[in-house]
């Protein structure tokens, strides 16, 4: 058995922290608990899983805390993780072998970002970084770290038998937007000094979105795309989708228009094409929209859009024709999708 030690950095999320543990409980990790500087019983929850509690003094530098967890690893096999994260899928025989198959090359997992939409709970997939072997990679980056190898070793990636719940998004508005203030701080420090990397603007426009800020997202999605993000970077479909949405919102149509010019990147990907139909729908062009839709309910990748969305428009395009019926059926499919039953009792009246 290849041995593989699970790091976590944490500050004054117990409760959190606690969801976390329990879910490693069933595997055979080694748990590795690095308290930042908590003032609540962090520290006592993670005793009752592990004895390898360690303080680290926090200077403003994600990176610099994950390697420190690293360091007090036992083995070299590493599996950080969040405090506001917890396992929901692990086929631990799965990952063995591929762990083994794969000794230079960093394993992705799936993670299910969840947050609130009008007070109805969603999620958006992502692949992220995790497994990894410290003596080939580290963390660089003082805030959205991220793996990077050390010498000569090449990236490569591979896929794990793993499926996490993130809840980090989800919670009192208050705390999401401390959170989002203390990642903006350390980004627009970054940007101060290198002003010239699109990611950054983008993680700024993220921590906006986080605050409900959508001007000051506008702003900085557009600085990413002025910065000319590479289109094959994970970051940017969602960069995409998101200033999009966004431009759509604030009726900036030509502007979302142009981002049709990454359709050949991004077209098996169902948030994108919901966004392009948007865009049709809100410029008059209805029969431009409805193959969009249509082609988004069976994209093979998707984020973070509801099928019920794409049932609600393409019902809504055939309402526009008068297609009773067909847009009742459509309709339908939305469940309990408010602006939907709206319709049904509309057509219905």
């Amino acid at each position: 058995m290849i041995p593989i030690s699970v790091c976590i950095i944490t500050k004054n999320e117990a409760e959190n922290l606690e969801k976390c543990l329990a879910s490693l409980k069933p595997y055979p990790f080694e748990i590795i608990v690095v308290d930042t500087g908590s003032s609540d019983n962090s520290k006592e929850v993670a005793y009752k899983y592990t004895d390898k509690v360690y303080d680290f003094e926090w200077i403003n530098d994600f990176s610099a805390a994950r390697n420190f967890a690293a360091s007090k690893a036992s083995h070299n096999m590493i599996f950080p993780m969040d405090t506001d994260e917890s396992i929901k899928e692990l086929d631990w025989d799965a990952l063995q072998s591929l762990a083994d198959q794969n000794p230079k090359a960093i394993g992705m997992v799936k993670r299910l970002d969840y947050f609130e939409v009008d007070d109805d709970l969603r999620f958006q997939e992502a692949m992220i970084e995790r497994l990894y072997n410290r003596k080939f990679f580290h963390f660089e980056r003082v805030v959205h770290e991220a793996l990077f190898p050390i010498g000569n070793v090449k990236l490569a990636y591979y896929d794990l038998p793993v499926v996490i719940d993130h809840t980090g998004y989800i919670g009192a508005k208050e705390k999401l937007d401390e959170k989002a203030m203390r990642d903006l701080k350390l980004l627009l420090e970054i940007l101060e000094k290198n002003p010239n990397n699109p990611y950054d603007y983008f993680q700024v426009a993220q921590c906006y979105m986080l605050m409900r800020d959508h001007d000051n997202a506008y702003a900085y999605f557009k600085k990413a795309m002025e910065h000319h993000p590479n289109p094959q970077d994970t970051y940017t479909r969602i960069l995409i989708n998101n200033y999009g949405n966004i431009l759509v919102d604030r009726g900036e149509m030509n502007e979302a228009m142009s981002l049709l010019s990454y359709y050949d990147y991004y077209e098996n990907n169902a948030d994108y094409l919901c966004m392009i139909g948007l865009v049709y729908l809100h410029i008059g062009q209805p029969l431009k929209a409805l193959p969009e839709f249509v082609k988004a309910l069976t994209a093979p990748e998707h984020d973070s859009v509801d099928s019920r969305i794409l049932s609600y428009y393409i019902g809504f395009i055939y309402e526009l024709f008068e297609q009773k019926e067909i847009a009742l059926s459509h309709y339908q499919k939305c469940q309990n999708y408010t602006p939907a039953l709206e319709a049904i009792k509309r057509l219905n009246s």
